[in-house]
């Protein structure tokens, strides 16, 4: 099962109206500024994912997401189902990274090391 749809559309579109709004601050402090981010779930799609590769070029860093669905596997080969593909310039790549080892870090003080 890759994608899985929680809720019908009306309720899915009543969640997304009242989704929380997250306050930024954006600039430098000189210039700092408030601003009011909001997500929009309405057309999201949720993928399992247990393998990740990554890839890159000069100008993108491309995100691979997969199952491995050949548990057992005897021989050469294993299939892995890529289900999604993300494709992001460096500063956003170097700002995901940032983000989810901040991410990591908050999980295992709160629920302990990850393997």
């Amino acid at each position: 099962m890759n994608q899985k749809k929680q809720a019908s559309d009306t309720d899915n579109n009543a969640a997304s109206a009242a989704a929380p709004a997250a306050e930024v601050q954006a600039g430098d402090d000189a210039n700092a500024r408030n601003v009011r981010v909001r997500f929009d779930d309405r057309q999201m799609t949720s993928h399992y994912a247990n393998v990740a590769n990554v890839g890159m070029s000069k100008d993108e860093v491309t995100l691979l997401f997969g199952t491995n669905q050949t548990w057992g596997a005897v021989g050469d080969e294993i299939t892995i189902q890529l289900s999604s593909r993300i494709i992001m310039t460096p500063s956003v790549a170097k700002n995901f990274v940032e983000t989810l080892q901040r991410v990591l870090q908050e999980y295992e003080g709160k629920i302990g090391k990850i393997a």
